[in-house]
């Protein structure tokens, strides 16, 4: 590969003018955003969160083709042009003129691959970055713009934006219009009215946006009360195996032509989307896997089935829950099933984020697990619109294509608290897939490397005709997760009962405290030894919840027996002491 080298040269300024200079509240998304940037604002080393996307050079383009491309979209999204003050009362304002300064590096050396260009670019960015607290950076501009040049010719460039101002739909749009600007200097106009960020936030205040939003949280109510935290837990495999793998998270890559033309003709088929088709072989492998026959997990939806919200250019994805219900279906019932489930997750996916919190920290307490709402699948893909009916590729054809997947791995660039994340990034001429996993010693890359296999495997064999639910389990070929004695099935997940005994070691140390799987018919019953701070069952799940995001593959137990002091461990339930108090620690039972 050949050395890349970028020499920062100048910055060049793009002068921007609009008609349109107001101000206002912020949108739904936008709190959502700026409580995520609260919320981790206290953590060390937390980036400030950010969407990159490349700019697309579709022939030769001058520095000042790219420039005045760029004035035109600024002008043209008010977001662009926005700065955001925060404090009690946070608002954003809308400048009609401005100067964005555009970092433009020299590129040294023979003929280089785009991708690694950018790469380059990225880091620089990276560098450069402001190292302000984030309320300084909203209150400046939203967008950061580096190019690589070379004889006056653009090779390479990136768009940075602040994630309070696009998603990664948004930054896509944004993306194929400069492209098309660039591209065309007769398409250099700003155009009719957009819907933006302010219009937006003026529509969410209506009676039938608060409607909707009060039917939002009766949903995710209903659906946290079901779903599994984790849903996807294994035994864990050790300590060895991390130490084996050299890190303790890792990233699996898969690039897929033949799934792309899979979900293709799947979704020709059912008539649904090809984001639905993947979500349905990603369900089937995840039911068969855990034994779950609804699969109910946080989802990123775009948020944008709305015609006013199509083309939007602003924040809008926010996590969702989708349940599915795997059941016996077949799999074009199942794709059904996943674009169904999807839709009516996204249908309910704005919300105030505090108001959900607040609903997930009940439920959360009185199930006594930890919700996390990392999204399990996550496609930031617009799709261009259902494929047409087609006949399938002969079996040979698509074998050939099978030939052509490829898998990297990658260093995974933050810790999820999720034990697994797939991301979608491409669907059309081939299929971009990531898996994630958060803790090898659970999920390790060839496990990971295995769940992505038999996602393709299975959209593959759909293509000649729909399995029944018995052919999905033959052609993925995987076996269920294999549980020991160590393992109950109680509230409505899977749970190891170690890790329970772990999570009541650190909450009630150095006091003595037990959980057994089963007391006079009542399950997870814990005996714990009084102390001065725990003496009724209250205290004991105050104690276990405050511990629990410490433990989030555990559970807390349903039932506290207190019991004075305890001279040795006991390992039997009789042989403890009477309990002086018991109960289930909530204040409503369970």
């Amino acid at each position: 590969m050949a050395v890349i080298k970028l020499t920062p040269q100048s910055s060049v300024p793009v002068h921007f003018s609009a008609e349109t200079t107001r101000q206002g509240p912020l949108t739904i998304g936008q709190l959502n955003i700026l409580k995520w940037i609260n919320d981790y604002n206290s953590r060390e080393g937390q980036p400030y969160p950010t969407v990159t996307c490349a700019i697309s050079l579709s022939g030769t383009a001058s520095v000042e083709d790219v420039t005045e491309s760029l004035a035109l979209l600024i002008a043209r999204h008010e977001v662009l042009r926005t700065s955001f003050v925060t404090g009690p009362q946070p608002y954003q304002r809308v400048s009609s003129v401005g100067t964005l300064m555009v970092d433009i590096c020299s590129l040294e050396g023979g003929r280089t691959n785009r991708v690694d260009v950018e790469a380059e670019l990225a880091k620089y960015l990276e560098i450069t970055a402001p190292r302000q607290p984030a309320g300084q950076r909203l209150a400046g501009q939203q967008l950061r713009v580096a190019l690589a040049t070379s004889a006056e010719v653009v090779c390479a460039g990136l768009l940075e934006f602040s994630h309070m101002a696009v998603d990664r739909a948004a930054a896509q749009i944004l993306e194929h219009e400069l492209a098309e600007l660039i591209s065309d200097s007769a398409a250099r106009v700003i155009g009719p009215p957009r819907h933006q960020p302010l219009d937006q936030a003026e529509l969410e205040r209506s009676e039938r946006e608060c409607q909707k939003r009060r039917r939002t949280l009766e949903y995710w109510s209903s659906t946290l009360a079901v779903m599994p935290s984790p849903l996807y837990l294994t035994p864990s495999a050790g300590s060895e195996l991390t130490e084996a793998n050299a890190d303790d998270t890792v990233g699996i890559y898969m690039s897929s032509p033949a799934t792309a033309l899979a979900v293709q003709c799947v979704s020709a088929r059912t008539r649904t989307s090809r984001s639905s088709c993947l979500l349905a072989a990603l369900c089937a492998v995840l039911s068969v896997r855990t034994g779950y026959r609804e699969i109910v997990f946080p989802v990123m939806p775009s948020n944008r089935f709305e015609r006013h919200l199509y083309d939007y250019v602003g924040t809008l994805a926010q996590t969702g829950i989708a349940a599915i219900d795997v059941g016996s279906a077949s799999f074009d019932e199942l794709v059904r099933q996943a674009w169904r489930g999807m839709l009516k997750g996204c249908m309910h996916g704005v919300y105030d984020a505090y108001e959900v919190e607040e609903i997930g920290n009940r439920i959360s307490h009185d199930r006594g697990v930890y919700f996390c709402f990392d999204a399990i699948y996550n496609c930031s893909v617009i799709e261009s619109g259902v494929p047409m009916n087609e006949r399938a590729p002969s079996p040979e054809y698509m074998t050939a294509m099978l030939s052509r997947t490829q898998l990297r791995r990658y260093p995974m660039p933050y810790r999820l608290a999720t034990p697994v994340r797939f991301d979608v990034s491409r669907l059309e001429g081939e299929v971009e897939l990531c898996g994630w996993s958060s803790d090898v010693g659970r999920v390790p890359a060839e496990h990971l490397t295995s769940l992505l296999q038999a996602i393709e495997r299975l959209l593959v064999a759909a293509v000649g005709g729909n399995l029944d639910h018995q052919g999905i389990i033959d052609v993925l070929q995987m076996e269920p997760v294999r549980r020991d004695s160590n393992w109950v099935k109680t509230d409505i997940q899977w749970v190891e009962l170690a890790e329970i005994q772990r999570l009541l070691d650190d909450a009630f140390a150095p006091a003595k405290a037990r959980i057994f799987s089963q007391v006079a018919g009542e399950p997870l019953v814990a005996y714990v030894e009084a102390s001065d701070s725990v003496r009724t069952p209250e205290q004991a799940h105050a104690r276990c919840m405050a511990m629990i995001p410490a433990h989030p593959s555990a559970m807390t137990p349903r039932y506290y027996v207190i019991c004075e002091a305890v001279s040795v461990g006991v390992d039997d339930p009789i042989g403890w002491p009477a309990g002086t108090s018991a109960g289930t620690g909530r204040s409503a039972g369970i």
